[in-house]
């Protein structure tokens, strides 16, 4: 039955939209029980009713960009349930099969990962450039007031932009500042009931300035749309894992091109803010991860770091 209904919806993907199927595993929305099947096409993702008869279905629900999408993780300590963050929308609440959670995780980062380099490599990130992640996060300004934006990081860069939909990000950004210009990261105290996981990116203007002074980047602008830019942003993030996602990749990122180590700090519910001993990252890579430690089952990917100080993070 599994693999009449997969083909069936491999036809109608391919029919309907051109598009190379991936991805179907059956879940249940987690607040109201309900079934539903996810499918994960090359370029869009589908929720489908439960009670359809999948071998029967004569079209598909609306398709939904990539481009929507923050990302997919499990839940700490629920191995059975998964989140789909969805930029500023409320987020998608599955749950299932423990293994099947797993691989639908892995696969639904690896799709949004792509959909997301491509477009913005095919917008502004040009050159020898190279994406590396993406956030969609509330910028807290100077009034204290909280604005919809997406951070794009680059090798070379930080890019700050505004909310796009699924058409995609466009060649304006509101800022963009050089990788080597940060100053330091701190991740603020988090507030798990209302959902705000801050972190606050400081800037050295003076060396960014330098640095766009060099012929290398003498055609490029701190901000393409007028905006003035400050050396301190605030951030909100989705959850605690794009937030840790966003400033160890800085860090690392950093650290790769000035072979120095960025100042960074960390706080929590209980202690609030404790500078963090990160040591200077010897290695970094892929390991494959076995689910309970049992080797063989649940076989993914984990991105780890090992650091001058022994300490081991993934």
């Amino acid at each position: 039955m599994a693999f009449v209904e997969q083909r069936h919806l491999e036809g109608l993907l391919k029919k309907t939209f051109g598009e190379e199927f991936v991805y179907k595993g059956d879940f249940k929305y987690e607040d109201s029980k309900r079934d539903m099947v996810l499918l994960l096409g090359k370029e869009h993702f589908f929720e489908i009713d439960g009670e359809e008869e999948i071998e029967y279905l004569e079209e598909l629900p609306n398709p939904k960009s990539y481009l929507t999408l923050d990302s997919a993780e499990e839940i700490p300590g629920q191995n059975e349930k998964f989140v789909i963050h969805v930029g500023a929308r409320p987020a998608i609440h599955l749950e299932g099969e423990e293994l099947d959670v797993v691989e639908a995780v892995v696969v639904l980062n690896s799709l949004i990962r792509d959909a997301w380099q491509k477009a913005c490599e095919s917008a502004f990130i040009l050159g020898r450039e190279v994406y590396q992640f993406h956030a969609i996060v509330r910028k807290v300004n100077r009034r204290k007031k909280t604005q919809d934006r997406i951070l794009v990081v680059s090798n070379q860069w930080i890019y700050n932009m505004e909310m796009f939909g699924e058409e995609g990000p466009q060649e304006e950004f509101k800022w963009s500042l050089p990788i080597g210009s940060l100053l330091r990261v701190a991740a603020g105290k988090d507030d798990s009931k209302l959902g705000e996981f801050p972190a606050t990116i400081h800037f050295d203007l003076v060396v960014a300035k330098q640095l766009l002074a060099q012929n290398a980047y003498k055609d490029r602008k701190l901000g393409t749309k007028g905006s003035s830019v400050n050396d301190k942003h605030q951030l909100l993030f989705i959850s605690q894992y794009a937030r840790d996602r966003c400033t160890m990749a800085l860090v690392a990122l950093y650290y790769s091109q000035s072979k120095k180590r960025l100042a960074f700090t960390r706080g929590n519910e209980a202690t609030g803010i404790r500078r963090s001993q990160l040591g200077v990252i010897k290695k970094e890579g892929t390991l494959e991860k076995y689910t309970r430690g049992i080797v063989g089952v649940g076989k993914h990917p984990r991105f780890v770091q090992i650091k001058s100080t022994g300490s081991f993070h993934n």
